[in-house]
């Protein structure tokens, strides 16, 4: 009975706490599945920011009055995971700062896609609230440029600029065509208007973005001490950064030590980086990489049942389609609808297509990344079984306490999604694959260099061009989604 009670009162902490976390940010609150947020930005205002520290504050010191030795098993995580929720999102606002050196992080603020493309309720309620958030977006975009400070540096600017524009032209093309069929000129035409002025705000604060630019210094780094801080309060990760460092470099090497044997039973006579080329030369087309990514997931998904791999707990499916503008520094994502919906299922599989002002050989580069091999393992980690899977069960399985509802962590959503990967190569699937196999080494081996990348870059005075080289040697890239890869580390 008084485990039963200091259970509970947890939960009743937690479901407290968490609100004010979607008070202060009812973006976050919206996205999970609470449409009571609809239709809100957050205010990030120095005086709105001081007083969120404080309540983070006094959530911690509450929180420190219930006894974890007292709780269930599952109360123990949900209290750990309770206490790194807090800790992480303390820690980002009083030190690590984002509104003052990273503008890439309040992006997604801005983002009004599952207003118009998720179905939880009439078109014109959420046409409403989208018309809301766009009305507010001037505002955010000035507070964001007053916060800024003059040393943000000119790789994150110029991801930064990339992003914001991008989010200018979803406002004024996406946005356009998701309402051609709506009526309603009462609810369209403000939708519409605002729309087009809060692309035009956005416009104007990526011409301050490249006015920072030119005065911009190559530093990013956010050096050792705020990158040791961030793994303990993100991850729960307390190692030394020189153990760090070690670990990645022992899995880098054994992962190219198992490419080379693969490399070799594909072709004895071949270098490995040939063997790379030849299976990557079999891709899809420009038009076709989307139409073929959607026809491969049902197979996918077949294969889960036939082999009882993993149950998959509802019928829904997700759609693929192309990476929007303000996100494309991604190869690919999912973006499945938040843990706490009840209505919506539509979920999008965000496959990033070429541009086409890239150069032919830029394209190539691209698409060789999504040769067919890779791109069934990529679908596997993103889809069956991997990050969609893993909504489905969140939703539809067992139900979960709030806080492991809300809280995330890489180690088990990329976690999860890597152990997929290998998981299915080790079924029938797999059998008589091996260039599946060496494709699935190859994403290792990226991941290999994005962890030791965003260690050398933000901890060891690694720049941008080394960065982009190691991807180039170890992860067989092209140049372009090499750099692509280095970029990306600056900032995420």
């Amino acid at each position: 009975m008084q485990r039963q009670l200091a259970d509970q009162t947890l939960e009743n902490l937690a479901q407290r706490l968490i609100k004010e976390h979607w008070d202060f940010y009812p973006t976050a609150g919206s996205r999970i599945g609470r449409h009571e947020y609809d239709g809100l930005l957050p205010d990030l205002s120095p005086g709105s920011l001081r007083r969120r520290g404080e309540e983070l504050r006094r959530g911690l010191a509450q929180l420190s009055g219930i006894d974890p030795n007292g709780l269930d098993q599952q109360g123990r995580l949900g209290y750990r995971l309770l206490e790194l929720f807090l800790k992480r999102e303390l820690f980002t606002l009083t030190e690590l700062r984002p509104l003052e050196n990273n503008p890439m992080r309040q992006v997604a603020y801005l983002n009004v896609g599952g207003y118009v493309r998720r179905d939880y309720a009439p078109l014109a309620d959420r046409l409403r609230s989208a018309t809301r958030v766009l009305q507010q977006a001037p505002d955010l975009l000035e507070t964001l440029d007053s916060a800024l400070a003059e040393s943000v540096g000119r790789p994150v600017l110029d991801m930064s600029i990339e992003s914001y524009r991008g989010m200018a032209q979803f406002y004024r093309v996406d946005l356009a065509q998701a309402v051609t069929d709506f009526g309603d000129r009462s609810i369209l035409d403000p939708f519409n208007q605002s729309r087009e002025e809060a692309a035009a705000a956005l416009d104007r604060f990526v011409l301050r973005l490249e006015a920072r630019r030119r005065k911009a210094s190559d530093q990013f780094a956010i050096g050792p001490r705020l990158f040791s801080a961030m793994l303990a309060t993100g991850e729960a990760v307390d190692l030394p950064l020189t153990d760090l460092v070690a670990i990645g470099q022992a899995n880098l090497e054994n992962n190219l030590e198992q490419l080379a044997t693969v490399a070799s039973a594909i072709a004895p006579d071949r270098e490995v980086r040939e063997v790379v080329a030849q299976i990557s030369s079999r891709h899809p087309t420009a038009d076709n990489l989307i139409p073929e990514t959607q026809d491969m997931l049902e197979g996918l998904r077949r294969v889960l049942i036939d082999l009882d791999l993993i149950s998959i707990p509802a019928e829904d499916r997700c759609q693929v389609m192309e990476t929007p503008a303000y996100l494309r520094y991604a190869f690919a994502a999912m973006d499945s609808p938040g843990s706490l919906e009840s209505k919506a299922t539509e979920a999008f599989y965000y496959v990033t297509p070429v541009e086409p002002h890239w150069t032919p050989e830029q394209q190539e580069e691209w698409l060789a990344n999504f040769n067919y091999d890779t791109l069934r393992m990529v679908s596997i980690h993103e889809v069956y079984p991997g990050h969609y899977v893993h909504f489905l069960h969140n939703r539809y399985g067992r139900p979960l306490n709030l806080v492991n509802r809300v809280a995330t962590s890489y180690a088990f959503t990329e976690g999860w999604a890597h152990y997929a990967e290998e998981m299915m190569l080790e079924t029938d699937y797999g059998r008589g694959q091996p260039a599946l196999r060496l494709t699935q080494l190859l994403e290792a081996l990226v991941r290999n260099c994005r962890y030791l990348c965003s260690l050398g870059m933000h901890t060891q005075g690694m720049s941008v061009d080394e960065a982009t080289r190691f991807f180039m040697d170890y992860a067989y890239m092209g140049e372009l989604p090499a750099r692509r890869e280095a970029l990306r580390g600056t900032f995420d």
